[in-house]
């Protein structure tokens, strides 16, 4: 597909499922359409870290097979054009977790092919420099997942030779961790999270092998789990590991990751029903371990790899729009 620009702002996050999903298959055409829009300029690679902070998308980090990055990207979707910033400070990483919040933008845990890590940094885009915070609190890990709401961000689950469910609190206000209460339901690696109107919602991944099907949201405010319908249904095709998750106009999206293998299937959730409707299938190749970001109405799917392909090209997604194989 040609590159088509929409005015578009990102946002991180995440989106899941519910047993009262619905099933579209009686439908003969699905909703949204995907536009390709410009590649990645650094390399090829899967499992980075990807933030939005003032309307821009970043991206560091990552692997493809042979090597590590700390490279920094930033995407401006009002120019569809992307710049290279300062290098990410730490080991470089594979598997480890961004988040932004109303200011900065924040890296942290992951692999580097020989260490489970848990050290974090923050980056301010003004002066495009990087700091180093305090660790996580909790164990070295990869895998884990992130959001982020107003000046606080969350970390939690991820793998440290075990999946694990913990969460922890990040205040800018006094620049400390704290201990939140554990995610409800199972341990996972590989989850997803995204934000709306100040409730995350966090799902997906595996434990010890096998998907997990349980959907939780949390308030920010009270530091409450609430379990909601569960990702599964009589199909499976919402529960999925590794997945591309983010947020648009009030509603959750969940697009490629690993089933039995790589999908390119793409769902949506509305919180108000807790209920998902299949949308149109990202259009790029299957994959797994890809980014998203989001912007309004609008969310990107990036990178990834599929076995020993890696990708670097980025697709935006039009949710009220029909599929259209020619622009």
């Amino acid at each position: 597909m040609s590159n088509r620009l929409s005015v578009l702002v990102l946002a991180m996050a995440g989106i899941f499922l519910v047993s009262s999903c619905r099933n579209d298959d009686d439908d003969d055409e699905l909703v949204g359409n995907w536009v390709r829009v410009s590649d990645l300029d650094g390399k090829p690679r899967s499992n980075a870290s990807a933030f939005v902070v003032n309307g821009k998308g970043y991206l560091t980090g990552g692997y493809d097979g042979e090597y590590y990055y700390n490279d920094l990207w930033s995407y401006d979707p009002s120019a569809n054009s992307w710049t290279q910033k300062a290098d990410f400070p730490g080991v470089k990483r594979s598997s480890a977790v961004g988040f932004g919040t109303d200011t900065y933008g924040y890296v942290g845990t992951g692999y580097d092919g020989l260490n489970k890590l848990n050290d974090f940094y923050k980056y301010d885009p003004t002066a495009n420099s990087w700091s180093q915070i305090q660790d996580l609190p909790g164990t070295g890990r990869y895998a884990a997942l992130a959001f982020g709401v107003g000046s606080k961000g969350y970390v939690g689950t991820g793998y440290d030779g075990s999946e694990l469910k913990d969460f922890y609190k990040y205040d800018e206000a006094t620049s400390s961790w704290s201990t939140i209460t554990s995610l409800g339901g199972s341990k996972r690696r590989d989850g997803a999270a995204f934000v709306i109107n100040g409730t995350a919602y966090v799902g997906f991944g595996t434990n010890n092998g096998s998907l997990v099907s349980d959907f939780w949201a949390f308030d920010p405010s009270s530091e409450t789990w609430t379990r909601k319908a569960n990702t599964s249904d009589d199909d499976d095709t919402q529960n999925r590991a590794s997945t591309a998750a983010f947020a648009a106009g009030g509603l959750g999206y969940v697009s490629t990751g690993t089933v039995s293998g790589v999908t390119n299937s793409t769902w949506e959730y509305n919180p108000s029903t807790d209920d998902w409707t299949e949308r149109t299938a990202f259009e790029g190749s299957s994959r797994e371990s890809a980014c998203a970001f989001s912007f309004g109405t609008y969310g990107y799917v990036l990178t990834g790899n599929s076995g020993s392909s890696y990708f670097d090209d980025i697709w935006v997604f039009h949710p009220t729009e029909t599929e259209n194989e020619d622009d």
